[in-house]
Formats: C-alpha cells, structure tokens, sequence
C-alpha cells in the first residue's frame, strides 16, 4: 500500500507550492466522514495515485471545523477535494467520494486548468489528453473535451477551435452540460 504525506498548515503549503511551483491538492478530510474514510482506503493507498500526488502536487490535509478555511475555500461537506495554484487560487474542486479513476482524471483535470490559467497550454494539453484517452467515460472527461476547445483557441486564437470542441462534444458526450455550454460554439 501507499501513503500519501500530507502538510497540514496552509501556509507552509503555499510556500512549497510557491517555491516549486507545484499546485496544491487541498484535502478537506473529516475522520468520522465515511467518504473520507474510503477516499482512505481506497483512493489514496493506490500506487497511481499516490505517485501522481507526489509527482505533481502539494497535498495538504485539512481537518473540517476551521471556519476561516472552510469560508475561504467555500467548503461545506466531505469529502471535498479542491486544486489551487501555486499562489492559493482555487482552479477545480470536486465534492464526494471519488474511487481511483475518477479521482486521477479530476486531478489531470485540475493540472490542466492550472497550466491554462498559467498560459502554458502545450502542457494543459497533455493533461486533457491523459483525461480523454485514459478516462474517456469519467466524469471529467466532458469537460476536458471542452476545454481542449478553450486552450486550442487561445493557443491559436482560432474560433474554429471553440466549434470543433463542441462538435466533439456533441457526438461524445450529446447528454453532457459541457456540451449545452458549447452550443452557442456550433454558430462560429
């Protein structure tokens, strides 16, 4: 099994992150939340995941019940995992248990909305396509398609982009809000 070392002071998160540049995985975990408890067991003990963390984030594990941290991250409910960039804004939050795939294609979700917030978008490009090609039922994967749209175009700065993305999404995913929220994309 693995294990994952978590910081548990925001503050010395921020500095890691900030010093190596690396987002953080910010972890609001409640040891009596049956979803925390197999988020536990079983997400976390997993060698992919637990290499994707080490390799790519800050984790920082923070007990529910500081009411400064659960106002400023909006936190309400657990098991509640958020990306925040290496400055302490959050780019991707997900609530609820999530089993190992789920859990890495969120998290190649966050990285990519990171190096996109970042304006690296070769690099947010290969974390949506790690989401798309090893996650393509995931629940990430809709929105990963879609903003394969969004970093294409400001990559390019080619609206047609924006119209292929939806295009995809129509054919793949036609049920999938990400796909409602592209549609005005079909007129481009």
């Amino acid at each position: 099994m693995y294990s994952i070392k978590w910081q548990n002071h925001v503050g010395y998160a921020l500095d890691s992150a900030h010093s190596t540049r690396k987002p953080i995985l910010l972890d609001f975990h409640n040891p009596q939340c049956i979803g925390c408890q197999q988020m536990d067991t079983l997400t976390y003990r997993t060698e992919e995941v637990a290499n994707l963390i080490h390799n790519y984030l800050i984790p920082l594990r923070i007990t529910t019940g500081d009411e400064t941290l659960d106002e400023d991250y909006h936190h309400l409910w657990t098991p509640t995992v958020a990306i925040l960039n290496y400055k302490g804004d959050e780019l991707q939050k997900s609530v609820g248990f999530l089993g190992p795939n789920e859990f890495t294609a969120a998290i190649h979700l966050g990285l990519a909305k990171v190096h996109l917030d970042g304006g690296e978008y070769d690099t947010a490009m290969i974390s949506i396509k790690k989401v798309m090609e090893a996650f393509p039922e995931s629940e990430a994967a809709p929105e990963a398609l879609y903003l394969s749209g969004v970093v294409m175009y400001k990559a390019s700065k080619n609206p047609g982009k924006l119209k292929e993305a939806y295009e995809k999404l129509q054919q793949r995913y036609p049920e999938s809000s990400w796909t409602k929220r592209a549609y005005p994309y079909r007129l481009l």
